[in-house]
Parts: C-alpha cells; structure tokens; sequence
C-alpha cells in the first residue's frame, strides 16, 4: 500500500466536501441541530408530552366540576371539555388521544364514599394506545385516591361523611330483601359503625399508613373502557394502525432515490443529452415526475396487498383508500421535484432529501407517535404531509372516515404536489440556463 497516495486521496475527498456547502452542512451540521432538537423535546427544557383527553361531563356537578379542574392541573394531561358527541369525534379522527365520559350520578356517588355505589367514569383510547390507556387509568385512580385521602386527613368531614351513611343505611327497608342483601346491608352498617367509633377514639387518621384509605381492596373509582364507534362487522386488526406507518418509510425510499438520480443525471451528462433530443424541458421533468408518482403507487399497493393477504387487514372504505393513495403519490412526487432541485451534488441532494424528510416524519407520527410528542412538536405536525398521509390511511383502514372527512388532507396534498411540481419547473430551467 502506498500511504502517500492514500493520503492524498483523501485530502481530495476532503476538499471537494469542504467546496461543496450543501453537503459540509449536511455532514456536520444538520446532525447537530437533530441532537439539540431532540434533547430539547425531551428534556427539563422544553414542554413536556401531554396526553391529549376529551372529557364529556354528562354530571355537571360541583363534585364532578371540581374533579376536572383537579385533573386540568396535572402536567401529565391536555383535557379539553366537549359535548360526548364532539368528544368521540375528535378521538376517532385522532385530533384527541382519548375520550373520558362521567355519567350522570358520579358527583352523588363521590359525596357519600362510604355508600356502597363507587363514582364510575366511562374512557375510551384511540386503537392501539394501550399504554395510554394504562397510563390514563392510573392517573384517574390516582386522582380518586387523592381525594379519600384528603378526607381521610379530615376527621370532622370524615365522621360526617360517616353519619349521614349510617344515617342513609338506616332508612333501608331490608325486610323486602332477599337474604344476601339483608346480610350486605347489615355488614355494612356494622362496618361503618365500627370505623366511626375507631376514628371518635383516635380523633385522626394520622396513625395510618400512608396512602391508606382505611378499607382493604377498596377501589376509589371504577373505570369502564369502551370503544371509539367503528363498523362491527369488520374486526379490530393492530396491523391496520402499523400498515400506515409502513407506507411512510416506503414513499421516503421512493422520494429520496427519483431526487438523487435526478442530480445524477445532471452531474454526469445525461440530462445535457437529453435536451439535446427535440425534447423540452417539460417532457423531461413530466417524464421524472410520471416515474416517481407511479413508483410511489406501486409500492403503496403493494404494501397494503401484503397487509390485506398476509395480516388480516381489512378496507373499510376503498373510496377513501383509492383517494388516499392517488392525493399522497401526488404530494409527495411534487416534494421530490423540489427537493431534487435544491441540491447541486449527488451528497448535497441527499443530505437535503433526507434531512427534510426526516423531520417531517419526526413532526408527522412517522416516527414518534403523536401522543408521545410535546405538545410543541405535535403542533408543528400539523404542518406536515406525513401527519396527512398517515390520517388518510388511517381513515380508509381503521378510523372509518367518509369522503368528506377525508378530503381537507388530500387536498392538501394535491395543493403540495402541484406546488412542488411547478417549483421545482422553475428552478430547475434556471438552473439550466446558468
């Protein structure tokens, strides 16, 4: 091996790089601003991810009013109160993570926590946020712990609480009753008997345990979970909520090739070639522009063809699914025109390709999902054709939308495809012409 060569090999190397701006910045730079980017996101410096819940207050009491504005306090959740209707909207079209439902009667319940009915709330989860709905039952249990607790540190509420159960107990005509309910009722009573007198005798709650309600298995709040309406005849499929973030990462490879060939056929003659040919320059550009939007379509029905044979997945709406594929190939072929343009070298265009998509798959749930997202970074998706895509999909596979509701995200793509595609046209016969 002749070091020298090699040396200078790589001295050459390192020169064309240092010439070439786009790819020095792409090299160094954009990895930096990434790695501050994420350590932003997910640090003591930026805002913390917030679970975004719908709450439908059917109660409408001081009890149930007064819990809500406990739970707005949390750091942990987005809560925006809304009509049940609205509520179950905005999950199953994704604009809310979840959905939490309290019923007529749940400020009663939790005004007499002694009395055998518990305050019950109804929650529902978009499909496949099994971990926030973990989360959120843990959050709202302990919430309702907090405040037996809060009581519980009150001995004067606390034995007022308990009279007027005693109190209530006691008007109970149990003789009409069957016999185990006669039992329950008088266990009851001689249960909360007991615990008035303990509390009258010690005065406090002070020498219990921490975090102890006082009664063994007791459960402060009981969480029924329900479903986001969807169309029961076709079965719940988890592959139809990861297939939409499959088809993501299949148009970024189609993106990133067609705008890297396109700087090829520049760099190394074929495009001089080409316009030597009585071809203008929009047969040219229309040419790139019919190859990357029929790639785009081919790898997406290919995707969904394995999906729908091989993973059980089921369309529930071929209209929007067709509007879907057909919008999200023209919005992102008009990106690629664009992004081919913006780069002079093969590395630059790369660089820049990815970089841009990158973010845009970071911002849009193609790489972190939504409900994971500061709530600054969730906002920012909203700008981005992936977060369009995907909810499209979404759409036509799980969320059982309707043409209508699927129209605002394919007319922003189009609008993106045709943006890009005359764009890019321009720049690109500028740049020709220097």
């Amino acid at each position: 091996m002749n070091t020298g060569s090699m040396l200078k090999l790589a001295k050459k190397d390192w020169l064309l790089l240092l010439r070439d701006k786009a790819a020095l910045f792409f090299t160094f730079g954009f990895p930096l601003i990434i790695a501050i980017f994420f350590g932003t996101a997910f640090s003591g410096g930026g805002q913390t991810a917030a679970i975004s819940l719908a709450v439908a207050d059917l109660d409408g009491s001081a009890q149930s009013r007064e819990w809500i504005s406990r739970l707005e306090k949390s750091d942990a959740l987005d809560i925006r109160l809304l009509p049940q209707d609205q509520a179950r909207e905005q999950v199953r079209k994704g604009k809310q993570t979840a959905m939490l439902i309290i019923p007529a009667g749940f400020g009663k319940a939790k005004a007499q926590p002694f009395d055998p009915e518990v305050p019950e709330v109804q929650l529902a989860v978009s499909p496949g946020s099994k971990a926030t709905q973990q989360m959120l039952d843990g959050l709202l249990t302990a919430q309702a712990a907090e405040d037996m607790q809060r009581l519980m540190a009150n001995p004067d509420a606390m034995l007022a609480q308990l009279e007027d159960s005693i109190t209530q107990l006691e008007k109970i005509t149990t003789e009409d009753l069957p016999q185990d309910q006669q039992t329950f009722f008088a266990d009851l009573k001689a249960m909360l008997t007991s615990f008035r007198q303990l509390q009258t005798r010690e005065g406090t709650a002070e020498d219990r345990e921490p975090g102890s309600t006082g009664f063994q298995g007791f459960t402060p709040l009981r969480i029924e979970h329900i479903e986001i309406k969807r169309d029961a005849r076709k079965p719940y499929n988890a592959y139809a909520i990861s297939f939409p973030q499959g088809l993501i990462w299949g148009i970024l490879g189609v993106i990133s090739t067609f705008a890297m060939a396109l700087v090829t056929e520049v760099r190394q003659g074929t495009m001089a070639r080409l316009l030597s040919l009585p071809l203008s320059h929009a047969d040219i550009l229309g040419g790139k522009a019919l190859g990357c939007f029929f790639s785009l379509i081919a790898v997406m029905s290919l995707l969904l063809a394995i999906g729908t044979l091989f993973f059980g997945i089921q369309l529930q709406n071929p209209g929007v699914l067709l509007i879907a594929i057909f919008s999200s190939a023209l919005g992102f072929t008009g990106l690629m025109m664009l992004l081919s343009v913006l780069g002079k070298t093969e590395k630059s265009a790369s660089g820049l390709a990815w970089a841009v998509l990158m973010v845009l798959a970071m911002t849009g749930g193609g790489m972190i999902p939504l409900f994971a997202m500061p709530r600054w970074m969730a906002d920012l998706g909203q700008f981005s054709p992936v977060q369009w895509t995907v909810l499209s999909f979404e759409g036509a596979l799980w969320r059982d939308f309707s043409i209508g509701e699927v129209l605002p995200y394919a007319s922003l793509l189009v609008a993106l495809g045709i943006g890009g595609m005359l764009l890019g046209g321009w720049l690109f016969r500028k740049r020709l012409r220097y």
